[in-house]
């Protein structure tokens, strides 16, 4: 049980207390001997590098410049969709090794240990049961999200188990899951160009992996990470945690969305009659349901992150390193837009955003090293402090964002 220390200010107080609640700072092992979550997630693992091994390995010297050029596409999106999904974990930045784990799990157990098995002998009954035609238009979307969702979401309860402090909030499920089915999205979008490099019999394998990348990658934005985001922030609230308390009805929804939008997009011809232009209406209403939803999830989930930040820089703003009204600017949307507005050029502009990502660093810093007099945390405060001369404050410009209603 830990202690409280009377002599620390009400301010380091909630520090401590945010530090401690939410969990940033804190570092990932994956490796943990004593932990049962480590076992299953390598013997899964295992088994999914078997199971690729055994898929692609018969062929591979038959296709080798197709797989290549497949694999070295489907990547390039994969390391593109990376950086972004990396700049928008803005809150508490996920460790690299905690992200790393979760993009495995997304490609090698996920697609194969799961998915690509479960799936083909679904779809090997389908025909048997309901016919040929039915399973055309309905048959993938009555399988893959059921069993790729549930796949990607056992991957997510594994890694909770490895990281209990480090996912704790909605936030942190929207942004492992989506790394969850990045890994996921390039391994089957890679399995598509394989596959059609290998089926054609060898006439243009090279262009038929251009081709079916080239495809995969038009539509990666209404894919997987944006369903296992979904999926894995309704667990959270299903789930609960000492960070986030239990939602019920909003998990139930999130995780339904994740799936619907999963069997909208596979059953898009289905639902469209089979008509090109009704089909296309349907995707289109798909993509633009899932990012509504996908924001929506977002903006729900920010004000627990909020909080945070607010509670971890008090001491700084008792001190006067920074004032709450530049973290209003980092985290409330009007006041960001005011604080940029009433710079007097292009130059303080460019200041005040950069003072506004200085002063979250300063958070993390805080966070992590947990020392007021550590290097870091003194270079982060300089860095918020020259950033603000640079944007011109004392010089007669008021740069100091209004105070939020």
């Amino acid at each position: 049980m830990s202690t409280v220390d009377e002599t620390e200010s009400p301010a380091r107080r909630r520090r401590d207390e945010a530090i401690a609640l939410s969990g940033w700072g804190e570092q990932f092992t994956l490796v943990q001997p004593h932990n049962l979550c480590f076992w299953v997630y390598v013997a899964l693992t295992v088994l999914g590098a078997w199971r690729a091994w055994n898929y692609f390995a018969p062929e591979a010297g038959f296709y080798a410049g197709g797989f290549t050029v497949g694999a070295i596409l489907c990547g390039l999106c994969g390391l593109a969709w990376f950086a972004w999904f990396r700049h928008i974990d803005r809150w508490e930045r996920q460790p690299g090794r905690l992200v790393a784990a979760a993009i495995l799990w997304g490609a090698v157990p996920a697609t194969f240990a799961f998915a690509l098995t479960v799936n083909t002998a679904m779809l090997g009954i389908y025909p048997k049961l309901f016919g040929q035609e039915w399973s055309a238009n309905w048959a993938a979307g009555a399988t893959a999200p059921i069993t790729e969702e549930a796949a990607k979401l056992c991957g997510f309860i594994l890694l909770m188990g490895l990281a209990p402090r480090l996912i704790r909030t909605a936030n942190d499920g929207l942004v492992v899951g989506a790394f969850i089915g990045l890994g996921f999205a390039i391994f089957e979008d890679f399995l598509y160009a394989a596959n059609a490099t290998s089926r054609a019999f060898g006439t243009d394998p090279i262009g038929n992996a251009v081709q079916m990348s080239a495809v995969r990658i038009a539509v990666s934005f209404a894919s997987h990470p944006l369903f296992s985001a979904l999926v894995c922030a309704g667990a959270i609230y299903l789930i609960g945690t000492m960070a986030q308390p239990r939602r019920i009805g909003r998990g139930v929804a999130f995780v339904a969305t994740g799936m619907f939008l999963h069997f909208t997009w596979d059953d898009a011809s289905g639902l469209g009659f089979g008509v090109p232009a009704v089909t296309f209406l349907v995707m289109t209403v798909s993509i633009v349901l899932g990012f509504t939803v996908l924001t929506v999830a977002f903006r729900r989930a920010a004000p627990r992150e909020h909080q945070f930040v607010r509670d971890i820089l008090a001491p700084e703003v008792e001190a006067g390193t920074v004032t709450a009204a530049e973290i209003d600017g980092v985290l409330d949307k009007q006041a960001r837009k005011a604080f940029a507005k009433s710079a007097p050029d292009r130059r303080s502009r460019r200041a005040r955003r950069h003072l506004r990502r200085a002063v979250l660093d300063l958070a993390h810093d805080v966070a992590e090293y947990r020392d007021e007099d550590s290097d870091a945390v003194r270079h982060s405060r300089s860095e918020v402090e020259r950033l603000r001369t640079a944007a011109r404050v004392g010089t007669g410009h008021d740069t100091t964002p209004p105070p939020t209603q």
